[in-house]
Order: structure tokens, then sequence, then C-alpha cells
């Protein structure tokens, strides 16, 4: 049995038995069919396109065993046969789960796990048909209140991914890694239910697969979560990462970069809302060229809902991952320096039948571009039609 399929079974056999413990369940479904093109099924710069049907599962619910402990699920099987491809059907899994447990009137546990097996996408483009992965995200986060105004995050996190194609994963592309988290963090209340001002540190250690090599990074940083008004809500990171990138020889390059996250939330009417991120930060890789990237990215979100029946929805976002030849893999053999872009754009509409059943339609867009020759470039259109039905 693969470690993919073993995986998969460890996690729904623990969803199972802590399902038949709680003492009480709030369990909601929802099945989408979807039919659609797809005018580069391998993401390349040779086209391939393709017809394909979908049937996406979707099961999320809440399960509470006590006044003090809960767990969030969420579990997504979809199943995709795409008639000019091959394999011409596949299967991907999404499963999250989150335990909450009051440790005490000051002490809140959180443990989460995200289970994901999906095709290779957006940056990590590749052209080649096997490429799918598996990636498990393994979470654990205590909080402490010290007084009404005061509070002690620490977290760590475990996170692995394993590519189906060995060659890519292991062999010749060590794509293959393991990325150890740890984070920690002081807040302090200075307006109540406003504004929120916090200091914190996040290390990072990732390592690929063989001799590749990888990077670690430790970040300092200051912040503030602040609620302008009951419709706005917006929170931004301020600091500086010390980074190394490793490469195949073992020989390390300081890396040191700025460190910045922001995020703004806008619910101006009950039928709108806007949502928007960026940040910038050293990232692990996308490609096999480089073993580290200063990336800094953007995202736009819009949801309206034109009437009780009709809601659109639309979101943009912008990457640009630039690449020091310091964080090339090969040690030795001259790189140069390289920038990466990608660009999406994604616009669906839904209309509502009656109180289970929705008809909805959607757009993408995908256009990845490079000053190197080592990085793939394409563009790819997803169109397509649907019927969800929601249990």
């Amino acid at each position: 049995m693969s470690k993919g399929k073993s995986c998969l079974l460890v996690a729904l056999s623990l969803v199972s038995v802590t399902a038949f413990a709680a003492k009480e369940r709030s369990i909601r479904v929802q099945n989408t069919v979807r039919v659609g093109y797809d005018d580069n099924i391998y993401q390349s710069s040779n086209k391939q396109d393709s017809g394909f049907i979908t049937d996406i599962i979707n099961v999320s619910g809440k399960l509470t065993f006590s006044s003090r402990s809960d767990m969030l699920l969420y579990w997504q099987p979809e199943f995709r046969y795409r008639m000019d491809a091959d394999p011409t059907f596949v299967t991907f899994q999404d499963l999250y789960a989150r335990f909450n447990h009051a440790v005490s009137q000051r002490t809140f546990l959180q443990i989460s796990d995200r289970f994901r097996y999906q095709e290779k996408e957006g940056q990590a483009g590749g052209g080649h048909s096997n490429q799918n992965y598996l990636e498990n995200d393994l979470m654990g986060a205590l909080d402490y209140t010290v007084s009404a105004l005061s509070q002690i995050r620490v977290g760590a996190g475990y996170e692995f991914r394993k590519w189906d194609d060995e060659r890519y994963g292991q062999g010749i592309g060590n794509n293959d890694y393991d990325e150890i988290r740890a984070d920690g963090s002081f807040l302090r209340e200075f307006i109540p239910n406003r504004t929120t001002g916090l200091v914190g540190v996040n290390y990072v250690d990732l390592t690929h697969d063989g001799s590749r090599g990888g990077f670690d990074s430790t970040a300092i940083y200051g912040g503030i979560d602040q609620n302008f008004n009951p419709n706005v809500i917006g929170n931004a990171r301020l600091g500086y990462s010390f980074s190394n990138v490793e490469n195949s020889l073992g020989t390390s390059s300081d890396t040191s970069a700025p460190y910045v996250q922001a995020g703004l939330e806008v619910n101006p009417t009950a039928r709108t809302s806007f949502t928007g991120t960026l940040g910038y930060s050293l990232y692990r890789s996308e490609n096999s060229v480089y073993n580290a990237q200063d990336r800094f990215n953007l995202l736009l979100g819009i949801r309206h809902d034109l009437t009780g029946k009709i809601s659109l929805s639309s979101s943009i976002g912008y990457t640009v991952s630039l690449y020091d030849a310091d964080y090339a893999r090969l040690g030795g053999v001259v790189v140069g320096d390289a920038q990466d872009e990608y660009a999406t754009f994604n616009l669906r509409a839904s209309y509502k039948i009656n109180r289970n059943n929705f008809v909805d339609a959607g757009y993408q867009f995908n256009k990845r571009s490079s000053d190197s020759v080592l990085l793939n470039e394409y563009d790819r259109n997803i169109v397509d039609i649907g019927w969800r039905l929601r249990l």
C-alpha cells in the first residue's frame, strides 16, 4: 500500500473513532457535479486541452465532546474524469480536523491536521501528467491568558510533501521535503475589542530529499490587529528574517530579508464583502532549480449577493518570486538570478433554485512567466458549469 493511501486510511480512522465518541454532532453534506473544459490540462508551454467531468463531495461538521472540548471536521474527496488526459481518471483528497480543548480557564489547546492529495499547480506547473503530490500538515498551539489584556501563544508544526513521480520527488528532482516550524508571540490589548499589539518570532527549517539542501529562517516581528469598526478589520506584521539557504554541496549563504504580512476585511453591507492580503518573506522554492525564494504575494477577493438567489464571487492573485543565484540548489554551478511571476483570476456565479439545489458557472485564468529559460512558462483557461446539492 502506498504512503498516501496509508496516511488517508489512518486519518479517516481517527476521524471515525472521534465521531462516534462525540456527545453532539452537527454534520453538513454537499455534492457538486461540474462539466468543463481545460485548455492546458498539464500546465505546460506545450498546451494539451481536455474536457472534464468532476464530482466533488464536501462533508463538514462539528463534534462536541464536552463543555470544554470540541472538534471541527472537513473532508472533500474529488473524482475527476478527463477525456483527453493521461490518466483519464484521477481522485483527490482534502481532509482537515481541528481539536479544541480548554485545559483550564486560562489555557487553551488547539491541535490540527490537514491531509491533501492534489495535482501540481501554480508556479509548480511543469508539463508532466503524473506529478500529483501528497501533503500532510500537523500543527499544535497553546494559548495562555496572562491577564484580562495580555496573552501568550506558542506553537509548533511538522509538514511533509511526497510526489507520485519518484524521479521528480526523490531522484533527479529531490522535490520531496520535510518542514519543521515553531512560533511564539505575546499579545497586549491596548483598546478593548479594538486594538491589539503583538511581538513574536517564527522559525522554519525545510530540508529537501537527498543531498539537495534546503533553508532555515528565524523571523522576529511586531504587529497590530485593528477593528476599525464592526465592518472593517485589519492586521499587519513587520519584521526581519535571519535566514540561510544551503545547496547540494553543503554550502550556506546568508539570505536575511524583511518580513511583511498584512490583511484587510471589509463588509460594507450584509450582501457584500471584500478581502485583501499581501506578504513578503523568504519561502520554499516552487521548482527544482532553487532551494528558496523571496516571495511577494497579493490576493484580492470580493463576494456580492445580487439578489436572494444570485451571488457572484471573484478573486485576483499575483505572486512575484525572486530567485537569487545563492539560492540555487547546485553548488558550484552558475545559474544566475531569476524572476518568476504568477497571476490568477477567478470568477464564479451561483443561482439558488431552492433551499437545497444550486446551479453555478465559473471561469479561471492562470498565467506564469519568467525571465529564466530554466523555469516553465504557460497560460491556462478553465470554464465549467455545474449543479450543487446541499443537504
